[in-house]
């Protein structure tokens, strides 16, 4: 497994980091997305999956040969200073924490299940108390957290094989019957293909791990690649039973519990719910939690937050002031009372919005690093790699696009107003503090 280092840095191996992009990736999205992708376009979620899958690994493209270059300790954070300039880690830096809102979401879904099994549970109460145990879990250690969340993922990869496999022993007959696909058009695909989005990405989220990786340029870029397939393989055999087993129009917009409680003996259907469902949601949980801290760290080690932020605590190697004002703002809006559907729309919107601009930064990397970059296991033609940014730039584009379709124009309008604070904030930032930004990346 791994090899544990007085600061926690570089003690992660292959198998952990796979763990992690796994349970990063399978989160509350293939337990709510794919019955709210199946009332948008029917049996066809399947090609939105495939197609998603598609779009989603093009944009990894870019992080994938960056990744097999470098070491980035400070994650995304560091590209955004190394290829985007002073200005644009600042805003990098603002537009980070908005992924606060995804270990939020990661709770209420979890409280949501909680609920449905014991109703007169108190359902923030449920997702503070799980929020507690993995913050617990984190500060704790990245080695400690590792290791739980393999074992969690293995668990949760048996429990969704478990939901397809008995999904195709009972498909209706008929499966495919023209009025069942495409219930939506072209758009109704597409549109599915982007809200999977949530569901299929977060794969290069583990490039925020470099710092606690043994072998980041090696390690980093298989568990991109070879996660993605792996979660893409998992949805569609999943996606397929649960467009499957009844009419499109009995299972739309519903989680998997429905179908799930129809096709599996019922100690089966307990192990799915709490190996499939909950552990779906806790590993993600415990993923996000992880990947959180590097970006914040280099961040305020370079002006744009307190310095405190950037402490390590000496006996567990853990930025224990990041992970607990990550769970201070996460539980005022666990609190709050805020829908989870708005929590997740809009952390996924800001997501893509700085993709967008992320993609078309680190185009400047040959000419950044160019020895080091000529250096990469995975180097390709310059051109080439400038193609790849910009693809991954408009694919990243088109999920918010079609993301905001699906959204209220007042949370829109939300969103616009957050990325207008993140552009104001370096300047005012830099105005009234001393901002140096540091090397946070090394070839090794």
């Amino acid at each position: 497994m791994a090899k544990t280092n007085a600061d926690g840095s570089k003690s992660l191996g292959r198998g952990d980091l796979l763990a992690i992009v796994i349970g990063n990736v399978i989160g509350g999205g293939v337990m709510t997305m794919t019955g709210l992708a199946i009332g948008i376009t029917g049996r066809s979620i399947i090609l939105s999956y495939i197609i998603c899958a598609i779009m989603v690994t093009i944009v990894a493209l870019p992080q994938f040969f960056l990744s097999a270059t470098i070491r980035m300790n400070g994650g995304f954070y560091t590209q955004a200073a190394m290829f985007g300039g002073k200005w644009f880690a600042g805003l990098y830096s603002v537009v980070f924490v908005s992924y606060f809102f995804g270990a939020a979401t990661y709770s209420i879904s979890f409280a949501d299940y909680v609920l449905s099994a014991f109703p007169e549970i108190n359902g923030k109460l449920a997702a503070f108390a799980i929020l507690t145990v993995f913050v617990a879990l984190n500060l704790a250690g990245v080695q400690v957290a590792a290791k739980v969340q393999y074992a969690m993922v293995i668990i949760l990869i048996i429990a969704l094989l478990v939901f397809a496999g008995f999904g195709f022993i009972h498909l209706e007959p008929g499966y495919f019957s023209e009025e069942q696909f495409f219930t939506g058009g072209f758009t109704g695909v597409m549109s599915a293909a982007a809200l999977l989005s949530m569901a299929t990405s977060g794969a290069t989220f583990i490039i925020n791990m470099s710092r606690e990786a043994k072998n980041p340029k090696k390690d980093i870029p298989f568990c991109i690649i070879v996660g993605t397939i792996i979660v893409t393989l998992l949805y569609i055999g999943v996606g397929v039973a649960a467009a499957g087993v009844f009419p499109v129009k009995e299972v739309a917009g519903k989680n998997l519990s429905t179908v799930a409680a129809h096709i599996l003996p019922m100690p089966l259907y307990v192990f799915f719910m709490v190996g499939g469902a909950v552990f779906a949601l806790v590993t993600s949980l415990n993923a996000c939690l992880g990947w959180l801290q590097a970006p914040i760290a280099q961040a305020a080690e370079d002006g744009w937050w307190p310095a405190i932020f950037a402490k390590r605590n000496e006996r567990f190697g853990t930025p224990h002031f990041i992970i607990l004002t990550i769970y201070i703002l996460c539980s005022i809006i666990i609190l709050s009372g805020m829908n989870i559907g708005d929590v997740a729309n809009i952390g996924n919107t800001l997501a893509n919005c700085v993709q967008v601009i992320l993609c078309l930064a680190i185009i400047t990397m040959p000419k950044k690093i160019p020895e080091i970059w000529k250096r990469s296991q995975f180097h390709i033609n310059d051109k080439v790699y400038t193609f790849l940014c910009i693809l991954g730039a408009l694919v990243s584009a088109a999920f918010v696009y079609y993301e905001c379709l699906e959204i209220q124009v007042g949370h829109i309008i939300g969103i616009f107003v957050y990325l207008a604070i993140a552009c104001i904030y370096p300047v005012i930032r830099a105005k009234f503090h001393k901002i140096k930004i540091n090397i946070s990346y090394e070839e090794a």
